[in-house]
């Protein structure tokens, strides 16, 4: 989502959350109308940092008694919020997270299919040695379960296990309808641009491969279920389901919880489910953070003592589980960085991410501080090196003679901003960088599409660049044109909010990092920023703003897990 969405989303939440206030406050008086005013503003706001629900000790703050207030009933009342295990729902939320929940339960609770000999051999003779241990596992799990949630952050290889894990079904099932989506247009194209990228490191037999090549073809999950005009209920649902055997979903972290209800809806009874993504990431924005909520609370790798064994035949890295953990068996994580293995500067910017994902302020400062030739701290927006390390990360796209070239250079360096507008926002960098840059009609200049056109085919979040009269972008097969007078809304792409950069990665990447007291800047959002590196960082910003940007954590609640654990 881009900033400025972001910022008329803030805007259209805040305003929900004062007319649904009123609304309660009008009809009931007192002080129990006061009281779920509060509540019930505090709730929809809070779906904004992608919350579903509030919890008793947030919703004993605003008032005490509030599980007796009018309006308020169990799951099975009729009521328009709902209170249940310590939670205050506003029901609609409750019913999607009970949807997700029954989807994800059933299929937790379903009986492992144990691979077969020839799934067995198959992985050792032609798979084994394309993957690590704890990516093993996880097509293990996938071959043999009928959920599994794969995280890990950025270079651990789930691409690389998502090209295994559809490989050994294919060879397994040739038949197999496989479906691949994403929640973005741009998060699909990097996903089916990834997997054919990581396939050419693959030794696969000729029919594979083409079943491969076949299956991978990613598309948005709106387009999957089938988006109808004017809308928010799609084509698919309980009632027309996918008809998809095994169905991949890439930055589930991105996945709101209304999206994802409707997705589980519409799955078949006998359809495999597997969500991939990064729970450190951030929340979507349209409330319910159901990937991040089931990941973050559980433990990763485990197994019941009676599934462990059918995992040993793929990889020895899980473990038994030691209690009642309702994931066990179905969360690999992926923890290994390949990309920081013989590379210091990867390995030094691998640390740094850690201590933003970890809230260890004082190790970040200690690291962008130490000097290290990857990481530049600078601390004011006039510094003198700003201007020349700006006019250095994209004197590759200034010089492109073809947009080939200039496609390629899009992903040397890009700068990135909390926010849309003010000094530190993308507007006002935008203007900067492209002030730096010669003056030439014929150069090649950067944008990003703002919004999805089908009849078009750009979707909101895509890359491109103009060049003369003529848009370029990225294509399966080289490249793509569009005349600029088709061009859907878009601006200049030398600065992104980080919310749009999600998904995507660069060789370099300036990170401009807000006053301290704005409270625009969290840890969420500053690890995505710096995972976007593969090389180096610059932070434009003082210790104070990075240092409240790694303490500010972004809360984000869901109840699926707990609904799960129920069943």
């Amino acid at each position: 989502m881009s900033a400025e969405k972001q910022e008329q989303r803030d805007w259209e939440l805040d305003a929900l959350a004062s007319a649904i206030s009123s609304f309660f406050k009008r009809r009931v008086a007192g002080e129990e109308g006061k009281a779920l005013a509060g509540l019930t503003r505090e709730l929809a706001a809070r779906a904004g940092s992608g919350s579903s629900h509030l919890g008793s000790e947030q919703a004993d703050e605003i008032y005490e008694n509030w599980a007796s207030l009018p309006g308020m009933g169990s799951a099975d009342e009729n009521l328009p919020l709902v209170r249940t295990g310590g939670k205050l729902y506003f029901r609609r939320f409750f019913e999607y997270e009970k949807k997700v929940a029954e989807a994800l339960g059933q299929r937790i609770s379903s009986s492992p299919v144990r691979a077969s000999q020839g799934m067995v051999d198959f992985f050792k003779d032609s798979l084994a040695g394309q993957v690590d241990d704890q990516q093993a596992l996880a097509v293990g799990v996938a071959l043999q379960k009928d959920l599994l949630l794969l995280t890990g952050g950025p270079g651990t290889g789930k691409t690389r296990t998502i090209v295994t894990m559809l490989a050994a079904h294919l060879q397994a099932n040739p038949g197999m309808l496989v479906a691949l989506a994403a929640p973005t247009g741009k998060a699909a194209f990097r996903m089916r641009e990834s997997i054919l990228e990581t396939m050419g490191s693959f030794d696969l037999p000729y029919s594979i491969r083409s079943a491969l090549l076949d299956s991978a073809r990613s598309t948005t999950i709106h387009r999957l279920l089938g988006s109808r005009i004017g809308s928010v209920e799609f084509r698919r649902n309980k009632g027309n389901p996918l008809p998809h055997d095994l169905v991949v979903v890439d930055e589930a972290s991105m996945v709101d919880l209304p999206l994802m209800a409707k997705l589980c809806d519409a799955l078949s009874e006998k359809a495999k489910l597997i969500l991939v993504g990064d729970a450190d990431q951030l929340a979507p924005v349209q409330g319910g953070a159901v990937f991040n909520g089931l990941v973050k609370p559980s433990k990763r790798n485990v197994f019941s003592p009676g599934d462990l064994p059918m995992t040993t035949a793929f990889s020895s890295s899980g473990t038994a589980s030691e209690g009642d953990d309702p994931l066990a068996g179905s969360l690999v994580c992926l923890s290994r960085v390949h990309r920081r293995e013989g590379s210091p500067s990867a390995a030094v910017l691998g640390k740094l991410c850690d201590a933003v994902r970890d809230g260890k302020a004082d190790d970040a400062l200690a690291l962008v501080e130490a000097g290290e030739e990857c990481i530049r701290f600078v601390e004011k927006l006039d510094d003198p090196v700003i201007d020349p390390s700006i006019q250095a990360g994209f004197r590759d796209l200034a010089n492109a003679q073809s947009a080939e070239y200039a496609l390629l250079a899009l992903g040397k360096f890009r700068i990135l901003c909390a926010h849309n507008h003010g000094h530190f926002g993308v507007s006002n960098w935008n203007l900067r960088a492209d002030s730096l840059l010669p003056s030439e009609e014929l150069r090649p200049r950067p944008i990003v599409v703002g919004v999805n056109d089908y009849t078009v085919g750009l979707f909101n979040g895509d890359d491109g660049v103009v060049l003369g009269k003529r848009a370029h972008f990225g294509a399966e097969n080289g490249t793509r044109e569009v005349a600029r007078s088709r061009l859907p809304q878009h601006k200049a792409g030398y600065a992104s909010s980080i919310h749009r950069s999600q998904g995507s990665e660069f060789d370099k990447v300036m990170i401009i990092l807000p006053p301290a007291d704005a409270h625009l800047l969290t840890r969420e959002l500053l690890y995505v920023a710096v995972s976007r590196a593969k090389c180096a960082v610059t932070l434009v910003g003082d210790g104070h703003a990075l240092r409240a940007a790694v303490e500010h954590s972004e809360e984000s609640r869901s109840g699926v897990l707990d609904m799960i654990a129920k069943r």
